[in-house]
């Protein structure tokens, strides 16, 4: 699995690459990429930081099933 650093290089690679496309359809291509780098290099610190806020679970006592008992 990639890390954020993996995913910041191929970000800065793009945009290397993006200097010397030639093409418009080259550019365009890059520039998406290059945005789904920086999408997946701060993903991880998104989802941690989601976690951090959302609130605890909370706690539900348990259930007895029905029809379990002696009699029926």
């Amino acid at each position: 699995m990639s890390t954020a650093e993996d995913y910041q290089a191929k970000a800065a690679e793009t945009l290397v690459q993006l200097a010397d496309a030639t093409s418009e359809a080259e550019r365009t291509r890059l520039k998406r990429a290059h945005g789904a780098y920086l999408r997946l290099a701060s993903h991880g610190a998104e989802a941690a930081a989601r976690a951090a806020v959302r609130p605890p679970p909370k706690i539900a006592p348990e259930k007895k099933k029905a029809g379990t008992g002696l009699f029926r």
